[in-house]
């Protein structure tokens, strides 16, 4: 049994995890696959497609008389080269909404608009998205801290969608 300090740092209980999550296998061994959970079909299901949009709009607060904070749910907190990708990719925005116009915020993209601006708005920020996240994906592999990062993010996701489901029905 490890030390009461050694169990409390973070970074062992993370080697220790992996060594449960991986039968014993370690970092050397099998590699865990990410997941997610995706959002209208209440199935888990493996998958590896980044950063996308997983639901409609919603407007969070009213700012003004006919003019709201929006915000949209993204299925990963992005990373900081996905963020810079992000906001690079106003090369072709419109100049009155430019992707500086949109705050990342963990897994919400939150922009002020007005009701008829919503659509034509989120059709620009799902395509920043894709770019984004092809871009990403084009950049090759990560390192061994970024992908260790992810992969505890990931388990992470599992356990709170697992306790979700458990609790839905209380």
């Amino acid at each position: 049994m490890p030390s009461s300090w050694t169990w409390t740092s973070p970074r062992s209980r993370i080697e220790a995890d992996t060594q449960r999550l991986t039968n014993g296998h370690g970092r050397g061994g099998r590699s865990l696959r990410p997941f997610a959970v995706l959002p209208d079909s209440g199935v888990n299901e493996l998958t590896t497609s980044g950063v996308r949009r997983t639901g409609p709009p919603q407007a969070v607060q009213k700012i003004r008389d006919n003019y709201f904070l929006v915000q949209v749910a993204i299925t990963e907190s992005p990373s900081a080269d996905w963020r810079r990708m992000f906001y690079e990719a106003q090369h072709d925005a419109p100049m009155e909404f430019t992707p500086r116009a949109v705050e990342i915020s963990g897994t919400l993209l939150r922009f002020k608009s007005d009701p008829a601006g919503v659509e034509p708005k989120l059709t620009s920020i799902d395509r920043w998205i894709e770019k984004a996240t092809q871009k990403e994906a084009g950049m090759g592999g990560r390192s061994e801290g970024q992908r260790q990062k992810k992969e505890e993010a990931e388990r992470e996701a599992r356990e709170l969608a697992e306790w979700n489901a458990r609790w839905a029905k209380l």
